[in-house]
């Protein structure tokens, strides 16, 4: 009956974009696929998850609940070391299945990093913004720019140097900054590798393995390297 209910979801999962679906994966099944769906999806009370979309067919999946996210302790077990194509797989899956928890643990606690350390947060974040500003400054090719560097070398230079001190003397300020951004990924990487996949997780992320939704966190792990698509 688990079975049942897990491939008829998955079935209303992708619906919307049953057509796609034969054409990609069951470009032999043709018609009968297409009414095949239809027939499971007319007959089916199985719940449809609605993620919310955002600009140029960017979806993000409802938030998850607290007893979901947090709560089940006995879905919780070490990651498998032994076997990291494994522990990928879960980091992924649950990457992408909680990632609106994510984003908004993220939110929460950079939030208040910058509330206990305000001054050092606003300080680092102009530091490093002048630095880049700097890097792109010296390393830039467009013909403005490399003629502002050429026509006044000096200045050039000395803004190099000013910025490279600056950066030096508030060099806490940007490593709390820096504090502030990795420790609720750090948390988000440990509850990715500890929470195990369920139906569910399973269901609501075949659509974006099989490239028919995109999600926010799919955009990011796809420019970071890792690809979510199967």
């Amino acid at each position: 009956m688990i079975r049942l209910r897990f491939f008829v979801y998955i079935l209303r999962l992708i619906g919307e974009k049953r057509i796609l679906l034969h054409k990609v994966i069951f470009p032999s099944a043709g018609r009968c696929w297409e009414v095949f769906i239809s027939f499971i999806m007319s007959t089916s009370d199985a719940p449809k998850e609605q993620n919310y979309q955002l600009l140029q067919g960017i979806e993000v999946p409802p938030f998850r609940n607290v007893n979901e996210f947090l709560l089940e302790t006995d879905r919780y077990e070490r990651p498998p070391y032994q076997d990291l194509k494994k522990w990928n797989n879960r980091i992924i899956s649950n990457l992408l299945y909680f990632q609106t928890n994510y984003f908004t643990t993220f939110i929460i606690l950079f939030i208040f990093q910058s509330f206990l350390s305000s001054q050092d947060i606003f300080v680092g974040i102009l530091a490093t913004l002048a630095v880049l500003g700097a890097v792109y400054f010296a390393v830039a090719t467009e013909p403005q720019v490399k003629k502002l560097r050429t026509d006044h070398p000096l200045v050039t230079l000395g803004g190099i140097i000013l910025v490279a001190y600056g950066f030096i003397s508030v060099f806490p300020s940007v490593l709390v900054v820096v504090f502030a951004l990795l420790f609720p990924v750090f948390l988000v990487l440990i509850h990715a590798s500890l929470r195990l996949r369920g139906i569910a997780n399973r269901a609501a992320n075949l659509t974006e393995r099989i490239g028919i939704r995109t999600t926010l966190m799919g955009q990011i792990l796809d420019r970071t390297g890792l690809s979510v698509r199967v």
